[in-house]
């Protein structure tokens, strides 16, 4: 199984030096910073159940990026709305194109969000939900199946290890050589591990969109409104 100190072993070996043990946390951890940012490999997709209680709920600790959100009663997903608009206005699409709502101030009851934005650490539901007040204690808030693509769990320890190092050893392998090829001034290697990581990153993500059709084919349907 990979583990911290399988990698630590073999970027030793591909340089032939003995002497990087004590810069190793570092490498790794900038590696990881890197890989948060660029890295959405299908392993790292978890989803949550989420209850739209406020207007703004905090994003996990663990988030990277959104994959989706769905209503858990009806299935219908929640559309990604701009964040630098300020303001945000739209129509009911099940009210016949109306009426127009706003994310403060909504016609009353609120039929539930059907849209969000992501704002700094948070989610902000769209509209916001109508909460009771005074509260009621039989009111059942919306409940959302939200899907993100989670951050690496760091690797400390010499037997961690997680998904992404498991899966995709060359992200990890090739990151990390990158810094230590670099310390030792090995210009040749640095070029060649950093197209080799680069390589890995891409083929993971590339790999993430194909298996989204695996199984069947990828069909389009016309929708058409008279």
């Amino acid at each position: 199984m990979a583990s911290y100190q399988q990698l630590q072993i073999d970027v030793s070996d591909y340089l032939n030096r003995a002497d990087m043990t004590a810069r190793f946390p570092g490498w790794i951890a900038m590696v990881e910073t890197e890989l948060n940012e660029t890295l959405r490999s299908r392993p790292q997709v978890t989803s949550a159940i989420q209850a739209v209680d406020n207007a703004y709920i905090a994003l996990p600790f663990d988030f990277a990026s959104m994959e989706s959100i769905r209503d858990n009663t009806t299935g219908r997903i929640l559309s990604l709305k701009d964040s630098w608009s300020g303001s945000w206005t739209d129509t009911w699409e099940n009210n016949g194109g109306g009426p127009v709502w706003s994310a403060y101030s909504q016609i009353k009851p609120a039929p539930g969000a059907w849209a969000y934005r992501l704002l700094a650490n948070c989610i902000e539901f769209l509209p916001h939900p109508d909460i009771p007040n005074p509260p009621d204690p039989n009111w059942t808030p919306q409940s959302v199946l939200m899907s993100y693509y989670q951050k690496m769990v760091p690797l400390i320890g010499p037997a961690d290890t997680n998904v992404v190092l498991e899966q995709f050893y060359g992200c990890y392998l090739f990151g990390v050589i990158r810094f230590a090829a670099g310390w030792a001034k090995d210009a040749d290697r640095v070029a060649q591990a950093d197209a080799a990581y680069q390589q890995a990153v891409t083929r993971a993500n590339t790999w993430t969109q194909q298996a989204q059709y695996s199984g069947s084919p990828y069909t389009a349907e016309l929708a058409c409104r008279f």
